[in-house]
C-alpha cells in the first residue's frame, strides 16, 4: 500500500482516483499520521468480504440475534423509561 500526504492527494486527485480504479490502494497521512485509506469498490476489499459473509450467513440460515451479541456491551445504566425499582 503506498502511503500518500494530503496535499499530494488534493493537487491531483483525478490521478489518484484513476490510479485506484486500476487497483492500487493508498494510505493518507496528516502530521505523519494515518487518517485514511483509499482501496478500489470494485477489487477485493472490504466491500467484498462483508458481502461474502452476508451470502455465507444467508445461505446457510445462521441466526443472528443480535440482543445476545450485544448483552454485554449495552449501558445497564437505569433511564426514565427504564426504573431501577
Amino acid at each position: 500500500m503506498i502511503k500518500i500526504t494530503i496535499e499530494e492527494i488534493t493537487k491531483d486527485i483525478t490521478n489518484y482516483l484513476q490510479r485506484v480504479q486500476a487497483g492500487e490502494s493508498f494510505v493518507i497521512f496528516q502530521a505523519d499520521q494515518p487518517v485514511a485509506k483509499i482501496i478500489s469498490a470494485r477489487t477485493g476489499g472490504v466491500l467484498d468480504a462483508f458481502d461474502a459473509f452476508r451470502s455465507k450467513i444467508v445461505s446457510e440460515g445462521i441466526d443472528i440475534d443480535i440482543d445476545e451479541i450485544l448483552a454485554d456491551v449495552r449501558d445497564l445504566t437505569p433511564t426514565p423509561e427504564k426504573h431501577c425499582w
